[in-house]
């Protein structure tokens, strides 16, 4: 296989400081192209939203004002009496004159002097019609030809807004005092006055703007009858959704904002390309570039120095690791560079190497401590004062010539000593510790009668266990000398449990339980173990559970089990554990 050709430090730096300097450069321009992009897009929606705002209400305006226009018209009760005079068929000729100035008088009051309205008219339900405007006598038009007759029956008595040639109309239905239909009335206003603001909204880019009524109609900008264009795309479709919308209209994108009139029940629509603010986007790139340039060359300056800089320490570095025949554990001797890392760099360099040292004398020291452990927890096991009690224990019985129980207690003394004091593995399997602790009990119970009681309940399926010798019989041992300082009876309990891969064995009495003192000593002792590495220093005398907790240190490492404390019924408990392991 070829090997790739390697490279200096410096040239390895300098190429990374290149990359990372052209990637941090290109993020930073597309943060704050994109930046910009947003701010740009913000003033065009604002602008938009405005725009249609200011045109929904303008619009409004117009319409409310023709509105009320209309609204004068029928509530006036001149303007209704002169209507129904007016067109009555049995008027003289002169009575129509008469009653044609009245009317004329009536809707010219009710219209007022406002020269935007450019006609006021009123029509029959058989469809004659009087306005007063821009022409004051007879209608030639009926109601029946008018675009709004069927929306104004329609809508009985609400306004209908429709485009008539260059007028906006505005009309709907009237009723007499009994609500009975009399007529029309219809107001009209040029149509380039009360769309003006949409037809020039006042803005620096191309917008168009779209006015629908309530039933989607638009009514700007008007399309006339026999214009065969094909029909424009419909913005009031999108109006239900939110106020900002992009669709596709002539294959580009655009930003549509809308505005609802306050009392006309008008939708307002403004759009804008979206082009509108990207070509700001791409006047500020096309301003930036030089910029762009000047700091890449000043960073691949920059760069080549800093990798000079910081290669010339870790070659050193370098060099030192890759000596075959240096001092075993000679620290690495160097200058500082006052480069954080580096520096730090090379003091954990001489950190490791004087750990690693102080790590080879802790080995050592471990291992004759491992011995002197082994060592001493054989030779306290066994408390003296078992062997004394149960010698007075044989004698007694002997004297009373109890021959039976005395050859086996002796048996049973003989084996437990065979197997304190064989030298074979740290190791024994459980059931093989069980029976030593079941002999020790024995012994015990001739002693004390049926003052002792004990139970062992250990699942079948973790005899095979290997646990470490003896640490169970002093863990019993531990507890008979516990509750024999109180009135009997005394209970001591072992039990065993499999948990996956784990095994769990618990020697429980019914003692005084732990004192605090003693409880906090020991927990305090065994932390500074497990954080530390340090061993105490052990004696054959007292050592009990932290001679217990140390042979499991030794044996199994960090991941052994270790509990004690104090049951809630009365008495103490101690639970010892570890990965099952077969020998």
């Amino acid at each position: 296989m070829k090997v790739p050709k390697r490279k200096s430090i410096q040239s390895f730096l300098s190429s990374y400081f290149v990359l990372f300097s052209l990637l941090l450069l290109t993020v930073m321009t597309v943060i704050i192209c994109r930046m910009q992009y947003t701010a740009s897009r913000d003033d065009t929606i604002a602008a938009l939203r405005r725009t249609s705002l200011s045109a929904a209400d303008s619009v409004d305006q117009h319409l409310n004002q023709m509105n009320q226009i209309s609204l004068n018209a029928i509530s006036s009760r001149d303007v209704k009496d002169a209507f129904e005079k007016y067109f009555s068929p049995d008027l003289t000729a002169y009575e129509r004159y008469q009653q044609n100035l009245h009317l004329a008088n009536a809707l010219t009051y009710a219209k007022g002097f406002d020269f935007s309205i450019r006609q006021l008219n009123v029509y029959t339900l058989s469809g004659e019609g009087f306005g007063v405007g821009e022409e004051i006598d007879d209608l030639k038009e009926t109601a029946a030809d008018q675009i709004w007759y069927e929306k104004a029956n329609e809508a009985h008595g609400l306004p209908v807004v429709s485009i008539s040639g260059d007028y906006v109309s505005l009309s709907r239905m009237f009723f007499n005092s009994i609500n009975v239909p009399m007529g029309y009335v219809e107001v009209k206003k040029d149509y380039d006055t009360v769309f003006g603001l949409a037809e020039d909204p006042g803005v620096s880019y191309p917008v168009l703007v779209h006015i629908y009524d309530k039933d989607g109609s638009e009514l700007f900008p008007h399309t006339h009858p026999d214009d065969t264009k094909e029909e424009a795309f419909s913005y009031y479709e999108l109006s239900d959704g939110e106020s900002l919308q992009q669709t596709s209209v002539s294959g580009k994108d655009e930003i549509v904002c809308f505005a609802d009139s306050e009392k006309m029940d008008l939708v307002v629509a403004v759009s804008a390309e979206k082009d509108v603010y990207l070509r700001q986007v791409y006047s500020f790139l096309l301003r930036i570039l030089p910029i762009f340039l000047i700091v890449l060359i000043l960073l691949l300056i920059l760069s080549f120095l800093l990798s000079r800089r910081i290669s010339s320490p870790i070659r050193h570095i370098y060099h030192f690791l890759s000596e075959d025949n240096k001092e075993k554990f000679r620290p690495l001797e160097m200058e500082y560079t006052n480069i954080r890392e580096i520096d730090k760099l090379h003091d954990s360099i001489n950190e490791s190497i004087h750990s690693m040292k102080t790590s080879t004398d802790t080995l050592m020291m471990l291992k004759e401590q491992e011995v002197q452990a082994q060592m001493l927890a054989l030779q306290s096991q066994m408390n003296p004062h078992f062997l004394y009690n149960s010698l007075s224990t044989i004698g007694e019985m002997a004297e009373e010539g109890l021959t039976e129980p005395v050859s086996r207690m002796c048996d049973m003394i003989t084996e437990i000593m065979r197997y304190i004091s064989s030298n074979r593995e740290q190791r024994s399997s459980l059931e093989e510790e069980l029976e030593i602790c079941d002999m020790y009990l024995s012994c015990l119970k001739m002693r004390y009668q049926d003052h002792l009681t004990w139970k062992i309940s250990v699942e079948d399926d973790m005899l095979e266990c290997m646990v470490p010798k003896l640490c169970i019989q002093l863990l019993v041992e531990n507890a008979v000398r516990s509750i024999t300082t109180k009135a009997p009876p005394w209970q001591v309990n072992i039990t065993g449990r499999m948990d996956g891969t784990n095994w769990y064995v618990t020697v429980s009495d019914n003692g005084p339980g732990f004192d605090p003192e003693v409880d906090a000593w020991l927990r305090s002792r065994m932390d500074e173990i497990l954080k530390d590495g340090i061993l105490p220093s052990l004696k054959i005398q007292g050592m009990g559970l932290l001679n217990i907790f140390i042979r499991l240190y030794l044996l199994d490492g960090i991941p052994f089990i270790f509990d004690f404390g104090n049951l809630p019924e009365g008495g103490a408990f101690v639970t010892i554990g570890g990965a099952k392991k077969h020998e």
